[in-house]
């Protein structure tokens, strides 16, 4: 993929020289974001308040099991997903990404709500789930209309290409959709490890969206609801006593949600 990047034949990826970068911490030794540290601390309460609305919908995420056999969108990730949803009823959903979390979303609205699902090619299949309207296609190239149905209460789900360069998904979303969106809008950002580094694993996909998502929690323009990554480091005990514990989880599954509604 690089060196017809690098030739100019066919853009497949960035090679960004920077003189400095044998200086940069190596992947995953990137240290935490105090500020963000700060917020989800004071964020604690609701963070396990979100916990509490997981198990009170245990026998339905129990009877789910099936749909957490798999690592793109971990139980974790699923229950509070699924339990979000039913709790506050959006009537739209806008997906920016599909699959997986498509069919826990489907489920938790029971068809009482729309998800307007766009991805070229979902992880999962997905065109016949009641409630879901499939939009084949990248975001650059979906309707431009596509966002307007959001008012407050609805909710975007993002799970990009994780990309931030311009005119890229992420781009698109961070800094032109979002901005636009109702105060009220759910929001939900996928594989976002705030206040952590992304994974050492990971350091080969040179994500770098969630450098974008720090200005969105530190401004105050958006109440952190919900961190996956937090929860997996700082809310251990909690999370242990949690019918999340009792679902199925690969080993090599991540949990990575990070939700937020927009003031």
């Amino acid at each position: 993929m690089g060196l017809p990047t690098v030739l100019g034949l066919k853009p497949r990826g960035w090679f960004i020289p920077h003189r400095y970068a044998p200086l940069l911490p190596p992947p995953g030794a990137q240290p935490p974001y105090p500020a963000i540290e700060r917020l989800f601390e004071e964020a604690t309460p609701t963070f396990t308040g979100i916990l509490d609305a997981v198990d009170a919908h245990a026998s339905q995420l129990e009877d789910l099991k099936s749909l957490f056999e798999q690592s793109w969108f971990p139980s974790l990730d699923a229950s509070v997903a699924y339990a979000l949803v039913r709790e506050r009823k959006p009537q739209h959903i806008i997906e920016v990404g599909s699959g997986h979390s498509t069919r826990v979303l489907s489920k938790a609205l029971g068809g009482l709500g729309e998800i307007v699902a766009v991805d070229p090619a979902p992880r999962a299949d997905i065109v016949d789930l009641p409630g879901v309207r499939v939009v084949p296609s990248t975001l650059q190239a979906a309707p431009a209309d596509l966002f307007n149905v959001l008012k407050a209460g609805d909710a975007l789900f993002i799970d990009s290409s994780h990309i931030l360069m311009p005119g890229s998904d992420a781009d698109i979303l961070l800094n032109r959709v979002l901005p636009s969106a109702p105060a009220g809008t759910l929001v939900h950002i996928h594989d976002i490890f705030l206040p952590f580094d992304y994974p050492a694993i990971w350091g080969w996909r040179a994500y770098n969206e969630q450098q974008g998502v720090v200005p969105l929690l530190t401004t105050g323009a958006y109440r952190p609801l919900f961190s996956s990554a937090w929860a997996e480091r700082r809310l251990t005990k909690r999370l242990a006593s949690s019918v999340v514990a009792r679902l199925p989880r690969p080993d090599d599954a991540l949990p990575a949600s990070l939700w937020l509604e927009k003031r």
